[in-house]
């Protein structure tokens, strides 16, 4: 390979465009033609394809390999045997120890490829990702009470129960510092969170923190010991929690305010979905004022009053200038923005359901404890999917609602019946003063594409619903255009 990388580099003219390429600008095309092999089907990765940019020139190769981690690059190491495990174990290349063995016991060759890599190449090791029984779990254990200098990943997932993690797990009997960056944890079974405290306590690094626990237990206390863990993570930026299934040791009450609060400057994305008592319980002593991304879905058939939520979310420094809300089926979902786009990823999301048990009182107090974000919303679009249109149409004391939304200057409707929502801003018995008590701002009100009103003349029935308003409006000075959209 050497004469190769010595012909390449004395052969190429010096004048080709690709030679006075700066690093920085060559590093971004080998990390944007990365996202596209793994958008498709993981070649980048599991074909190796990132071997033929390493091989063009030396130039190239120093490039990727001081990159390793953001080309992720490695040779994987699993179940079956590869071809090339004599290079692997011989060479310098990064490793991925990728074992999946859910149904099954590891033995033979495949224990031996284990123990081989974890055991004698530990200090190669730059990701692991295991799953299994608890007896693999037991000889995956047996392998890796060594100190992993270069491990960046680590994805572990219990599969029938949970086996307890060693002090020495990856940090070897003198308890060397963990380097993990990113660690995904699955565990099912019914554990509690003080069960994995003293190993998240030790992955003081953590930038990505995946946490997914099934048919676990929980108490009052359970909030607080993931806070106690997520105090020592400084550097965590994307934190996703989703409990499946939980079960309580003790009836669920509100938590109590924590005094002192856990400060996490550099988060930016977090993830939750579970029971709302128990979110509760995690905000009441988190801060995170850079959160850009933040998705919230409630499971489960209680919605307690949400105490602690409204603090956390009012001290996100964005301001949200758009709002999305949606009705779909048993679904409440709402939707905040950045941007005018709904694609942006600078976005806040609060779902309730499946199986959430929604009634005006909690509807409407969410709206009240949100009132200092609601009232900074320049756009706001309502989206009823299906048949479900005329159960939330009736459902929510609009009027009341749309109070907390005075800066809206322009309000978008997807799904719906346009004539109930024409009723909305101006009843029956409303006398013309009142005109402006409902989104005192607003200038347009853009009305959903109805395809079966492909007719000018079909739509005209539906536009003079919303004249007594644009009349209205009109006499007081805050003129409002009524269309359909394209």
């Amino acid at each position: 390979m050497e004469a190769t990388d010595k012909q390449n580099h004395t052969e190429r003219s010096p004048n080709l465009t690709i030679n006075h390429i700066p690093d920085e600008v060559l590093l971004e095309i080998f990390d944007s033609y990365r996202q596209v092999q793994d958008c498709f089907d993981q070649q980048w990765s599991e074909e190796y394809v990132w071997f033929n940019l390493a091989h063009v020139c030396r130039k190239w190769r120093a490039i990727m390999f001081t990159s390793v981690s953001r080309l992720d690059l490695g040779i994987t190491v699993g179940p079956e045997k590869p071809g090339h495990i004599k290079t692997i174990l011989s060479g310098h290349w990064p490793i991925l120890v990728d074992y999946d063995y859910r149904c099954r016991d590891i033995t033979g060759s495949a224990l031996w490829r284990m123990r081989a890599v974890l055991m004698h190449h530990h200090d190669h090791v730059r990701k692991i990702a295991f799953s299994g029984s608890r007896d693999n779990f037991d000889k995956f254990y047996k392998v890796t009470n060594y100190a992993f200098p270069l491990l960046e990943s680590l994805a572990i997932s219990f599969e029938d129960g949970y086996e307890p993690i060693p002090d020495t797990f990856l940090r070897g009997l003198d308890l060397s510092d963990l380097h993990l960056r990113r660690l995904n944890f699955r565990l099912r079974g019914v554990i509690s969170l003080a069960s994995i405290s003293r190993f998240l306590l030790s992955a003081t690094a953590l930038t990505d923190l995946y946490l997914v626990l099934d048919n676990a237990a929980f108490s009052p206390s359970s909030g607080t010991t993931l806070l106690t863990c997520l105090r020592g993570m400084p550097c965590l930026r994307r934190l996703r929690v989703i409990i499946n299934f939980p079960y309580f040791l003790d009836s669920p009450s509100q938590p109590s305010t924590t005094k002192d609060i856990v400060s996490l400057p550099k988060l930016t994305y977090l993830f939750y979905r579970g029971s709302s008592v128990l979110l509760d319980a995690l905000v009441a002593g988190l801060s995170a004022p850079c959160l850009r991304d933040v998705n919230i879905q409630f499971v489960g058939a209680n919605l307690p009053p949400i105490v602690h939520l409204p603090r956390f979310i009012n001290e996100i420094e964005d301001r949200y200038y758009d709002i999305y809300v949606t009705f779909q089926g048993c679904l409440f979902h709402l939707s905040f923005l950045i941007h005018s786009e709904y694609t942006s990823h600078c976005h806040l999301d609060l779902s309730f359901g499946p199986g959430v048990r929604l009634s005006q009182e909690t509807i409407m107090t969410l709206a009240g404890a949100l009132s200092t974000r609601l009232v900074t919303v320049e756009e706001l679009r309502f989206i009823f999917r299906a048949t479900d249109a005329i159960v939330w149409e009736n459902f929510i004391p609009w009027r009341v609602f749309l109070q907390h939304f005075p800066n809206v200057k322009a309000l978008r409707t997807q799904g719906g019946n346009n004539d109930r929502i024409a009723r909305i801003f101006l009843p029956d018995h409303q006398g013309p003063r009142d005109v402006l008590a409902v989104l005192p701002s607003l200038e347009e009100i853009e009305l959903d594409k109805n395809s079966l009103l492909t007719d000018e003349s079909q739509r005209e029935p539906v536009l003079a619903a919303f004249e007594p308003f644009v009349s209205a409006r009109q006499q007081a000075g805050r003129p409002v255009k009524v269309f359909f959209g394209l």
